[in-house]
């Protein structure tokens, strides 16, 4: 009777174990304003109510262990169902990094519901896993990227910008904030011209942003796997 209690009890909580273990995978998670940022969501009502439920869609590396904080990557600007370029996911594996894009999240959307959108993703995740704050990105939609990094520069550590208008006219003050992250400008670009990814590229090293680089992408080539995992070891320094 000793022993056969004895070996329930282990089922027992080898199936709790399981039961908390954090999911893996690609999964989608929904989730009110309130839910994620508690009384500050009602700072943010005029842009989403606190009591709308989301959507976001998240990858979490198979190999995920709480012992290691995994990094994020968000993906901003982000249509109904997001479909990462092809290799990422494996990118994201590789780096120990946590994907994450909310849904419906594109031009139909503000720019400042966005950049909220953006920001919320991080507290979303933070929930349910063990985050190295140091290794927190930003990429896909350039605009929302680029107010991302500047307004909130201590949960935005880098970003691999694409597209255009990442630098507005109101960045020079508050880039004195993020001269210690590190950032990728992704372009076809070979000169600059106004809000284009070299001119805002150009905006950020004048503004004293010297953790900057270019990734140039000439003729038939693409910003592939290799070129996106190059641009995570840039951000990780």
């Amino acid at each position: 009777m000793i022993i056969r209690s004895f070996i329930i009890s282990i089922l027992f909580l080898t199936s709790a174990s399981f039961a908390q273990s954090p999911k893996t995978g690609e999964f989608i998670i929904d989730a009110t304003p309130a839910e994620v940022l508690g009384n500050e969501a009602a700072a943010y009502e005029n842009y989403i109510s606190q009591n709308e439920t989301l959507s976001w869609e998240v990858y979490v590396p198979e190999d995920y262990d709480a012992t290691k904080p995994a990094g994020i990557m968000v993906f901003a600007g982000a249509p109904r169902d997001v479909r990462a370029p092809g290799g990422w996911m494996s990118v994201m594996d590789d780096k120990n990094l946590i994907w994450v894009a909310a849904r419906k999240s594109d031009n139909g959307s503000s720019v400042h519901q966005r950049e909220l959108l953006a920001m919320m993703s991080i507290p979303l995740v933070e929930k349910d896993y063990a985050i190295d704050k140091d290794r927190i990105y930003i990429t896909g939609e350039g605009r929302t990227a680029g107010r991302a990094v500047i307004n909130y520069p201590e949960m935005f550590k880098g970003a691999v910008f694409m597209g255009n208008r990442i630098w507005e006219d109101n960045a020079q003050e508050k880039a004195k904030n993020i001269k210690d992250n590190r950032f990728v400008f992704v372009t076809r670009e070979t000169s600059a011209f106004p809000r284009g990814t070299r001119y805002a590229y150009n905006k950020f090293k004048k503004a004293g942003v010297t953790n900057s680089k270019i990734e140039l992408i000439q003729g038939k080539h693409r910003y592939n796997r290799p070129k996106f995992a190059k641009s995570i070891d840039y951000l990780d320094g």
